[in-house]
């Protein structure tokens, strides 16, 4: 009765299929798995998941191909990637890829006076101060100069520095570099002519050249088809596409036989058969977003550095909504509007015309989560890391929010049966959706990636996506009943289809089935 109830509630979303995870987030965009999953009450060696397939060809990820997750639909699995590949060229480029590779981090988030009493304290280290004490002491200068925050994005950063002494490379050195990255040098000869004209100290000059490569970036817009039975590939759609880097992680949709792609430059839609273009739209915004597509009554919503909604039969653009900014958080829909976290806040924006109805504070890279009249939101403002808002079709109203620390912040949350699960942040957390009192939270290695929920069980990456583990849902006290080695692609999520699970790896799509 429950089932039955929670599919009418949300038949609007896509149509239910207890075989089917269609779309990011699964059939009802939440993380919770709609029928019964049937899955083990302990998992351990004895009954760890079997591996039923493994894609034999390489499927990149991350620079390559991004983190975007799977989809199960009609016997199906799909997955959309902007894959990557290295090209020869006389051209060269210092781009961010090379400044990545030189070890630039942005200071932004430092007080120049910071800033640079870092640089004169690691310029004039003692040459005597090395290995254990050299540790003990970047850590006491973290300890005193920066707060905790920052430790967490630039504190091993800082100390790397320290490590590295008088070889670090300078950050105004970073800075003159950073005013050529979008020129396009002609032959290597002339990117050496202009990094020794810049007369950078000859160690410096030397790892600068070392990190220029002699390839470029191509890409394509590729979807891929595989059997969910046996991983064998039914089809495959590629089309020119822009390199638009490891952002490119969106999850395809599958509605009414087609497959709705978020790709580097266009949106496209498939026959989900046979991999034939319905049509193609281009993307105006962000090249290659992260955001999923929703499709609902007749269109597609995504985020693209502007909420967008499209004519799902042709493509045509309907709306555009600029309000609502990024191109991470992937849009819900609650009655007749579709909430999204923009920066710095959650918009509600009507379905039809695409107009603001109200926004409330919140914001980041999460997907919110909506229950009956209840929206929960993880966001990045401090002191308001989840938040549980009150839903009217004309507001939002704070009932609750939980603060904590932590550096990201992007996971999805999952609501359930009184409950609210956020399982990120270095931390599996859970939260009293009425009142937001923490019934428990532990220290875990869980980033990124959105859980799921099913047969009353949290399933969750730990350790990179080198494990998933299983936790107890529904109780006042934190209970893991275990876990078994996946190597997952740890920033993807795992789609679940009865007691298979499908997932990407660092170079491949898997299944393994519960026994």
């Amino acid at each position: 009765m429950k089932v039955a109830l929670c599919l009418l509630l949300f038949a609007w979303v896509v149509n239910v299929s207890a075989d089917d995870w269609p779309q990011w987030r699964g059939p009802m965009r939440n993380g919770v798995v709609p029928g019964s999953a049937d899955l083990p009450e302990t998992l351990g060696e004895e009954n760890a998941p079997v591996k039923l397939w493994e894609t034999t060809e390489e499927i990149p990820s991350d620079h390559y191909g991004g983190h975007g997750s799977v989809a199960v639909a009609g016997g199906k699995v799909y997955l959309s990637l902007v894959w990557h590949r290295d090209q020869p060229t006389e051209t060269r480029r210092i781009d961010g890829d090379v400044l990545s590779k030189l070890d630039y981090r942005g200071t932004g988030s430092l007080p120049p006076e910071v800033v640079e009493k870092m640089e004169t304290d690691r310029q004039n280290l003692s040459r005597r101060l090395r290995g254990e004490a050299l540790e003990q002491w970047a850590q006491e200068w973290v300890d005193a100069n920066i707060d905790e925050k920052t430790k967490l994005s630039l504190g091993g950063w800082i100390i790397g520095r320290f490590k590295k002494g008088q070889t670090a490379i300078p950050l105004q050195v970073y800075e003159t570099l950073r005013t050529v990255s979008n020129r396009v040098f002609e032959s290597q000869a002339e990117v050496e002519a202009w990094v020794n004209e810049q007369k950078f100290e000859p160690a410096i000059r030397d790892q600068i050249i070392a990190a220029i490569p002699n390839t470029m970036k191509v890409a394509d817009d590729v979807v891929m088809c595989l059997d969910a039975a046996s991983g064998s590939e039914v089809w495959r759609f590629k089309a020119p596409g822009f390199p638009s880097g490891r952002a490119s992680s969106s999850t395809p949709a599958v509605a009414d036989g087609k497959v709705y792609a978020a790709l580097s430059e266009k949106l496209y839609c498939l026959e989900a058969d046979s991999g034939q273009v319905v049509w193609e739209s281009p993307l105006s915004g962000k090249k290659g977003p992260a955001s999923s597509p929703l499709v609902l009554d007749g269109k597609v919503y995504l985020l693209q550095n502007a909420l967008t909604a499209w004519n799902a039969a042709d493509g045509s653009e309907l709306w555009k909504n600029a309000e609502v900014k990024g191109s991470n958080s992937s849009p819900v829909a609650w009655k007749q509007l579709i909430i999204a976290n923009s920066q710095g806040q959650v918009v509600a924006t009507d379905r039809e015309t695409g107009t603001t109805v109200w926004s409330v504070p919140g914001g980041g890279d999460a997907t919110p989560a909506v229950v009956r009249d209840t929206l929960v939101v993880t966001s990045t403002l401090d002191g308001k890391n989840l938040i549980a808002y009150d839903l009217t079709e004309t507001g939002a109203k704070e009932r609750w929010a939980h603060g904590f620390l932590a550096q990201r912040y992007s996971a999805s949350p999952i609501v359930h049966e009184g409950y609210v699960y956020h399982l990120c942040s270095d931390r599996h957390l859970c939260l009293d959706l009425a009142t937001g009192a923490v019934k428990w939270e532990r220290q875990a290695q869980s980033s990124i990636s959105s859980p799921l929920l099913a047969d009353g069980k949290l399933l969750v990456y730990e350790n990179r996506g080198g494990f998933v583990s299983l936790l107890r849902a529904g109780s006042d006290s934190y209970e893991v009943v275990g876990k078994a080695k996946v190597g997952a692609l740890y920033c993807a999520s795992p789609a679940l289809v009865g007691k298979t699970i499908y997932l990407r790896t660092a170079k491949s799509v898997a299944a393994y089935q519960f026994q």
